[in-house]
């Protein structure tokens, strides 16, 4: 059921990329064909207007009749014959309607030319149109953008002068370029789409690759979290229906077994409210409370209640504090991961061992040491002591080994200080934890 639920999210995460990607393209091609077919459109009405602007100026500059421009044709460019590409050219209407300029356009272009009919109320109007050639036996479509004008009686070149123009642009070689540019970003786009499938399958599996660790961690915890409190709760159980059967007795008679279940129910109580701590820093519910701490007067306190501990033990407990002043922290958040690296301590060095606290400060960070002369920790359990449930002897019962869940809960106070927690040896033995945190003023 976990690997379907996985696997459908994946298939999610994938389908939302490749979606993302090929709309990302989609538009980006049409903008692009968009803005190439633009300047093509301007660059063709740039051509007829610019046409119109040399009519409109076109003057008579001969007494022999002739006209010293040719608007629609180069002089070096032969008339087209049927099978010859347009270029640009011009159509000169009568007011009645009648083609005036037909000799100027040549015999081939004029063919194709002369069913063409002057419609006035396109005066002013870029319009498109399709002339039909033919050549041999085979028909040919011609594709054209078309501006009317009338040249003003003012113009003092009478082959336009009072006359209706008629220029033609032909689009012949902007359509094939468009068409070929559209064929070629087609391509682009396609193999770009190949690619996106293969980006989006591995953007998704990283996607997945947080959701699948936190998820495993999830399922991590509940289950360690259940087995935990399995435990107490089991023991807890066996006492209460052990003193079912002797209903007769006395509570002295039965200390013993009401003190273990009671030392089960501390047990518990710890570790929920371990628990409970973890599962609110995840969920960023707790915020640290900082303040003035004068570090002597702080550590001590602690130190006040470890030190006849230490010596119950016949272990020495030794402070060093090489602060003076007042540092800016959560006094209880922190003194709960110092206490949780206390008791570590006291619990994993022998009789006659000795342990350390030095806090001082070094390069604008406040520094906690604890020392240890105990059993000390392998490099590679070092790599793991701050794992939940994480514990160095497996087969360490709940009391010997705790619930695997101290040296997790101290990072993570350590971290909400914006500090780091780290561990090392201790030579010639032990262990050195060191927490820190940055002084803020």
């Amino acid at each position: 059921m976990v690997q379907d639920a996985t696997k459908k999210q994946w298939i999610k995460f994938f389908i939302n990329e490749l979606v993302s990607f090929t709309a990302l393209f989609a538009i980006l091609g049409g903008i692009i064909y968009l803005s190439f077919k633009d300047s093509i459109d301007k660059n063709i009405n740039s051509g007829l207007y610019g046409q119109k602007t040399e009519i409109m100026r076109s003057q008579r500059k001969s007494s022999t009749g002739g006209d010293s421009i040719h608007p629609y044709r180069a002089r070096s460019t032969p008339p087209p014959t049927n099978n010859a590409t347009f270029r640009t050219n011009a159509l000169i209407f009568s007011s009645s309607g009648r083609i005036e300029n037909a000799g100027m356009i040549g015999q081939g272009a004029f063919s194709a030319f002369q069913g063409i009919k002057l419609v006035k109320k396109n005066i002013n109007k870029v319009k498109g149109l399709v002339i039909t050639t033919q050549f041999e036996t085979k028909q040919s479509n011609h594709y054209f953008m078309t501006l009317l004008i009338k040249v003003p009686h003012t113009n003092t070149n009478t082959t336009y002068s009072g006359k209706y123009v008629l220029i033609l642009q032909n689009i012949d070689a902007d359509l094939l370029a468009v068409e070929s540019f559209k064929r070629s970003l087609f391509i682009t786009l396609l193999i770009f789409w190949a690619l996106a499938i293969a980006i989006a399958y591995v953007l998704s599996r990283l996607s997945m690759r947080p959701i699948l660790i936190s998820w495993k961690k999830q399922r991590e915890f509940s289950a360690d979290a259940a087995h935990e409190l399995r435990t107490p709760i089991t023991v807890i159980q066996n006492q209460m229906e052990y003193l079912l059967t002797k209903p007769k007795k006395r509570i002295l008679d039965e200390a013993s077994s009401i003190s273990t279940a009671l030392d089960e129910v501390g047990q518990m109580q710890t570790l929920i409210k371990r628990l409970l701590m973890l599962s609110r820093g995840d969920a960023n519910i707790i915020q640290i409370q900082r303040q003035s701490v004068d570090l002597r007067e702080w550590s001590k306190r602690i130190f006040n209640i470890y030190q006849p501990l230490a010596e119950s033990q016949h272990k020495t407990l030794r402070r060093d504090v090489l602060v003076s002043g007042e540092v800016a922290f959560d006094p209880d958040l922190m003194r709960q991961a110092l206490v949780i690296i206390l008791d570590n301590a006291l619990k994993y060095t022998p009789e006659g061992g000795v342990i350390e606290v030095l806090i001082k400060k070094q390069h604008g960070k406040l520094i906690i040491s604890v020392s240890d002369t105990g059993t000390g920790i392998s490099d590679k359990d070092k790599n793991q002591i701050f794992e939940r449930f994480y514990r160095v002897d497996e087969s360490r019962n709940s009391k010997t080994g705790g619930n695997g869940l101290g040296l997790a809960i101290a990072k993570f106070i350590v971290q909400q200080h914006h500090g780091k927690i780290d561990v090392r040896d201790n030579h010639p033995r032990g262990t050195v934890f060191q927490m820190m945190i940055p002084i803020f003023k």
